[in-house]
């Protein structure tokens, strides 16, 4: 994953942007708290903050790992809290920015073997919904997005996507093309609504 994040930062500069990759443990406070110091430091603001990280274990909820169930709950529903509340002080001064929560169409809908993947991001959803409640009229903006199935190492891993299957499943690109529309106010949604990407 680091590799990945280097190879990222290496694009953007490469491409005339100004990128800083930080590894960074979501469910860690300490540590998101030192990532967002650092992006403060070379940026001087945070415009938008997009909770991305996620785990997901597949499987009946009695033969699920305790540890798979605490990390799905850490990473997936506890990231997106400390992230939120680690980076909404230096938001709220400005009055102005947006939190992008990624969800899931499993957030909408449950199915078996995946009740604790479900549960996280049923979760996310309403914690979108209520913290734009809170944040009603301070200029700070949150929406939940929705993807049904995407094309990521981690869906292939956990569903077992033959490449033939491959060719159905949404384009990573498309969910990052509907954040970057909500966070530039180029689609329009209300603070606090689940946005679909099924395409």
């Amino acid at each position: 994953m680091p590799g990945r994040g280097r190879r990222a930062q290496r694009a953007l500069t490469d491409a005339g942007a100004r990128a800083l990759f930080l590894p960074t443990d979501v469910a860690e406070p300490r540590s998101v708290e030192r990532s967002v110091g650092a992006a403060l430091r070379r940026f001087g603001r945070l415009d938008c903050v997009v909770n991305n990280a996620g785990v997901l274990r597949a499987g009946p909820l009695v033969r699920l790992p305790l540890r798979d169930l605490e990390r799905m709950l850490a990473v997936n529903l506890l990231g997106p809290l400390i992230v939120s509340r680690a980076v909404l002080p230096a938001m709220l001064r400005r009055g102005s920015g947006s939190i992008v929560n990624v969800a899931s169409q499993l957030g909408k809908s449950g199915i078996a073997d995946f009740v604790t993947y479900c549960a996280t991001k049923f979760a996310v959803v309403g914690f979108t919904e209520a913290l734009a409640d809170e944040l009603r009229s301070t200029g700070v903006r949150v929406w939940s997005v929705c993807p049904g199935l995407v094309d990521t190492e981690m869906a292939r891993r956990a569903v077992g996507i033959t490449g033939r299957e491959r060719a159905g499943l949404i384009r990573p690109e498309s969910v990052a093309r509907t954040i970057v529309a909500l966070a530039a106010g180029e689609r329009r949604a209300p603070s606090g609504a689940a946005v679909d990407v099924l395409r």
